[in-house]
């Protein structure tokens, strides 16, 4: 479970991915609560470090975070049940 600072720091994070189109909360708040090396970078690292964009050509919603890129893949599936879709996180570490 992540501590309140955290919380609302991601709330911050996700209103840039909402400007840019989609709500991410709930995968970067999985993200955080899976990868510990990656909560410890948000926490230690100012906002204002931080960058956020979309690619177009690839659904793929960007956050930099110093010399960390993760990069939120949307796939758009549609089945019996309607069309929905499914974030994948890839990480890169420069």
């Amino acid at each position: 479970m992540l501590d309140e600072k955290i919380l609302k720091k991601v709330k911050t994070i996700n209103q840039n991915f909402i400007d840019l189109g989609l709500d991410l909360e709930e995968d970067i708040i999985e993200l955080l609560e899976q990868k510990e090396d990656i909560r410890e970078k948000v926490e230690s690292t100012k906002y204002k470090k931080m960058s956020f964009s979309k690619d177009e050509t690839f659904n793929s919603y960007i956050w930099n975070l110093e010399d960390w890129q993760i990069s939120f893949d949307v796939i758009l599936v549609e089945d019996e049940e309607g069309k929905w879709f499914e974030v994948e996180c890839n990480i890169l570490n420069f």
